[in-house]
Parts: structure tokens; C-alpha cells; sequence
């Protein structure tokens, strides 16, 4: 299993209107995504989060594909320099487990 973590630092300036956005299309897709707010980020601006878990690499490419490409377009067209976006996927280990 992996979870793919996407992080959106927005301005104060962007926030509504990407909020808006978000909830908006992202409801509309066939993925389980959560949806964060940071509450202690260290930046200016608001922190949010979206969280998706896959399976394996072929779904999480997937995700990638349909996903963070749309909301990277938005952001490029519609928020250029105000929203600052970055993307992390980890893998779950049990306690137990090496690395």
C-alpha cells in the first residue's frame, strides 16, 4: 500500500476560490481522497493536504495521470505564484519491518 500525499501552500488571496475548485471536481472522481488542512504549518499562507491511498504503483500512476495533472493545470492557469504545490508518496512498514 502506499500513500500519496499532494501539499498545497496557498495564499490567502487564492484560498476561496481554489477551495472552491477543489471541492468542486474532486468530489466528482471515483477516488477516496482526503482532504487536510495543516493546522501548525511553518509558511505563509493556508497548508492543505490531499491524501490518497493505492494499492500498488500501477493505480497510484493512475491517480497521477488523472489527478495531479488536473489540479497542476488549475493551478498554473489560474493561481500562477500563489499556490506553491508539492507531491510525496510513502510506503506503509509495520514496526516490525526494516526499511
Amino acid at each position: 500500500m502506499i500513500l500519496y500525499n499532494i501539499s498545497l501552500i496557498v495564499e490567502d488571496s487564492s484560498r476561496e476560490e481554489l477551495l472552491a475548485w477543489l471541492k468542486t471536481n474532486l468530489q466528482q472522481t471515483s477516488y477516496d481522497i482526503r482532504f487536510l488542512k495543516m493546522l501548525d504549518s511553518p509558511h505563509e499562507g493556508t497548508t492543505y493536504c490531499l491524501q490518497f491511498v493505492a494499492p500498488d504503483e500501477r493505480v497510484l500512476q493512475s491517480f497521477q495521470d488523472n489527478i495531479l495533472s488536473k489540479i497542476q493545470a488549475y493551478i498554473v492557469t489560474n493561481h500562477p505564484e500563489k499556490v506553491f504545490i508539492f507531491d510525496s508518496k510513502m510506503k506503509y512498514l509495520a514496526f516490525t519491518e526494516g526499511e
